[in-house]
């Protein structure tokens, strides 16, 4: 077999390349050749005399130049893929699965298309997704990135925000089971940790035993874009917002034209009180694809919150009429008009609630002061398991709810009256 799987990499070693889900990664000439015989030992200690006669037979080289190798290595692929053996050598400290070359790579193919649907985030892409992943995983059903990928795209498939294609608990219990499964064949599978802790978080309001997978997942997949995202969601969800900045903003240099980190920036960004910054990437997000609706949706709530009610209203005519609903667009244009911002928005935060979305229509009501109907709907959101709900308590609009009995006790039923201690502002 010339052909080696580990962690999220795959190595040709003919073609002398590597990969990461589809990707090249740009590691070439001797540090190849050293990560070469690496993964080729499947774990076992390589001595230094070992890589001395594969990769300079015939020259008397210094310790530092193998050193050197490593350093890059571990650049490329996270700093705890190597393991360093005192005074003896090197070994992979990931398992290693020999492939079929012609089966991997056209897996390798399903699983960068899939990935491609999924970052979407969007309910079509996401079904798309779903039978890409299940099709890799029919090509190889012990493939630990697939199984993770899956497990991702049950999670999302479980979301109000895409409208909910699965019933919630089914649609958790097949993320558990992918993550799981993922788990078993790939101990240190940060994205399959990643899942698990959004699940804990959303669902089961554990909010240490999410903190503790979140945690996980960045150790073992720091390059992981799944993995900084959500740990990102969970910090800012318990008010720790510098940290939350910094994994999201890693998550979008790792992967600068996924809409949806430029979106959950942006969000995380209004979290921490930076109305202008939240709206500049949000506009990223939409510069990205704009043809995407949720960017729209996302600036004109944050509009709103800040009393720019024209440039929301323009906003939400976008997001309408992406969403093919011209004519609503234009009547709520018209209503603005001649009855006033107040009617326009009644209507709108009408027509939200004909679409479940209450979490929206919570945002919306309080932005012209209906608290009662705010609160009717992020108690609906709560009951229905909204994927939403974890951020109630740091929502700007909801921050004037705070003290009122009926809105405490949905952060007590949610877990977020000082879920863990907080350690940065």
């Amino acid at each position: 077999m010339a052909l080696y799987e580990f962690g999220s990499f795959v190595l040709d070693a003919p073609e002398r390349r590597l990969t990461r889900q589809g990707e090249r990664v740009a590691v070439t000439g001797k540090t190849l050749d050293v990560l070469r015989l690496l993964v080729e030992a499947e774990g076992r200690l390589v001595d230094r005399q070992t890589f001395n006669a594969q990769l300079w037979p015939e020259v008397v080289v210094e310790d530092r130049n193998l050193t050197v190798h490593i350093s890059a290595l571990r650049k490329a692929l996270g700093g705890d893929c190597i393991e360093t053996v005192a005074r003896n050598g090197y070994r992979l400290a990931v398992p290693v699965r020999a492939v079929n070359g012609q089966a991997s790579t056209e897996a390798l193919e399903v699983q960068r298309e899939a990935r491609y649907q999924l970052s979407q985030a969007e309910r079509v892409p996401a079904l798309k997704a779903l039978g890409l992943f299940e099709r890799a995983l029919a090509l190889d059903a012990n493939d630990p990135n697939a199984l993770a990928g899956l497990a991702s795209t049950y999670l999302l498939l479980s979301s109000t925000t895409i409208r909910r294609p699965l019933p919630v608990d089914e649609a958790v219990q097949l993320a558990t089971d992918a993550a799981r499964r993922a788990l078993a064949i790939d101990s240190r599978q940060g994205e399959a940790y990643a899942v698990l802790g959004r699940l804990r978080m959303t669902y089961d309001r554990d909010w240490a035993a999410a903190e503790a997978d979140l945690t996980r997942a960045v150790a073992l997949a720091p390059e992981s874009v799944e993995a900084q995202l959500a740990h990102g969601l969970f910090l800012s969800a318990v008010g720790r917002h510098r940290e939350a900045l910094a994994a999201l903003t890693r998550a979008g240099v790792l992967e600068p034209t996924r809409r949806e980190t430029h979106e959950r920036l942006g969000l995380a960004w209004w979290m921490a009180g930076d109305g202008e910054r939240a709206l500049a990437a949000l506009a990223d997000a939409v510069a990205i694809d704009p043809e995407a609706r949720r960017p729209h949706f996302r600036r004109m709530v944050v509009l709103d919150q800040l009393g720019r009610h024209e440039e929301a209203a323009g906003e939400r005519a976008l997001w309408l009429r992406l969403f093919g609903d011209g004519a609503v667009a234009d009547r709520l244009a018209d209503l603005a008009r001649h009855s006033g911002h107040r009617a326009a928005m009644v209507e709108w935060i009408a027509l939200l609630d004909k679409l479940n979305q209450a979490f929206e229509v919570a945002i919306q009501a309080m932005a012209i002061g209906e608290r009662a109907q705010a609160l009717d709907a992020l108690e609906r959101c709560v009951d229905e398991r909204g994927d939403n709900a974890p951020f109630i308590a740091e929502f700007p609009p909801f921050r004037p709810l705070c003290g009122e009995p009926r809105f405490d006790r949905l952060l007590q039923k949610l877990g977020l009256l000082n879920p863990l201690p907080a350690t940065s502002p």
